[in-house]
């Protein structure tokens, strides 16, 4: 991770009550800034009851979570 994407410990709370919020409950594997808005992020997540990772869009400005894709031997995330 690189300094513009990298996440703070304060940011990872933020980002996480938003997906408690919003009825979400997991693993939290990975965070990453987002370059193109402000107060998003791409979180990582492995699903407490059905055991399925999935990489999902926050905006801690908005209280929102948006599911990208299921991540699994055909879709991954690249690491930079």
């Amino acid at each position: 991770m690189n300094n513009e994407t990298e996440v703070s410990q304060r940011e990872m709370l933020k980002i996480i009550s938003v997906f408690r919020k919003n009825g979400f409950k997991g693993e939290y594997e990975t965070f990453e800034r987002s370059k193109e808005v402000e107060g998003e992020y791409f979180v990582v997540v492995t699903d407490e009851k059905s055991g399925i990772k999935g990489l999902f869009k926050a905006n801690v400005l908005e209280s929102t979570v948006a599911f990208q894709y299921v991540l699994d031997e055909k879709h991954s995330v690249a690491n930079s």
